[in-house]
């Protein structure tokens, strides 16, 4: 009996500490559902409106090389910056506003080569065998209007750089655009939305929320919608050019070339396409 009262005093400590010790298994609830939103109190017609517009591209990109080679790097480097110093100087001389330039410097030794026993060529990769270093210098253009685009890309073939990338077009929309499409996209949601309640025998009421985003009507109660938010989409073709072959005019001859031979430039349309949610009351 002693035994068994001694077993049952210590019981209770172990029995409220193990209660008290067990973790609380939380409710588990899913994910796959969002919460109602406030605008939902009430009756209401969650409306997308869209609108959409080709706008030609307001930015081209390109880029251009220039190669030296010497025995030392910066007898390489200084080959280069020969080659492109009149063309640095003459796309300078546009105002930053309409054209940006930019340049970086890549320089790589070559070393001697020697055959094996076998014939064949081996370049050695030893510091002391260095016979001269390969110098490029990249200029890279940025041209914000495209009413001075076909002079400059004239400019920079008229330069003879060892190579000229191709000119990428694309589309930066300002602020105004977007105000102008979105101010399409609401009225196109209030046509919708007024079809709607007409053809449920509703009618429409006030604008709850409108959503510039329009994430609000995606909301999915009863379950999530994992399409992804797309605000504003842009696709455009690329056109490839080829280099010209290598001369090192000065610069007047430089400016005469450019101008006796003009390249055309058209920019491409980009679909821009904005959408709106608005939300109305129905009565």
């Amino acid at each position: 009996m002693r035994r068994l009262w001694i077993g049952l005093c210590a019981l209770p400590l172990l029995a409220v500490g193990a209660e008290a010790a067990l973790p609380v298994k939380p409710v588990e609830t899913s994910d796959r559902f969002d919460a109602a939103p406030w605008w939902m109190e009430r009756a209401v017609l969650p409306q997308t409106g869209y609108a959409e517009m080709e706008v030609e591209a307001n930015r081209a990109t390109f880029a251009a090389r220039f190669k030296g080679t010497g025995k030392t790097a910066s007898e390489a480097q200084g080959q280069a910056v020969a080659q492109a110093e009149t063309l640095i100087a003459a796309l300078r001389q546009r105002p930053a506003e309409a054209v940006r330039v930019t340049t970086d410097f890549a320089v790589q030794a070559f070393y001697e080569q020697y055959r094996d026993k076998d014939g064949r060529q081996i370049a050695n990769v030893r510091g002391d065998k260095i016979r001269g270093y390969d110098a490029t210098l990249t200029l890279r253009v940025e041209v914000r209007d495209m009413t001075v685009l076909e002079p400059v890309y004239a400019l920079v073939l008229a330069a003879a750089p060892t190579q000229v990338d191709r000119v990428v077009f694309s589309l930066n929309p300002d602020n105004a655009l977007r105000d102008r499409l979105r101010t399409q996209a609401t009225r196109d949601a209030a046509v919708r939305a007024q079809g709607a309640a007409e053809t449920t025998g509703s009618t429409l009421g006030g604008i709850r929320l409108i959503d510039p985003s329009g994430r609000a009507c995606r909301a999915d109660i009863l379950g999530r919608n994992l399409e992804t938010d797309v605000d504003t989409e842009m696709k455009a073709e690329r056109v490839e050019y080829k280099s010209p072959p290598q001369v090192v005019p000065g610069r007047d001859q430089l400016e005469a070339r450019a101008a006796e031979n003009a390249f055309i430039q058209t920019p491409p349309l980009y679909r821009v396409q904005v959408q709106t949610c608005v939300v109305y009351d129905l009565k």
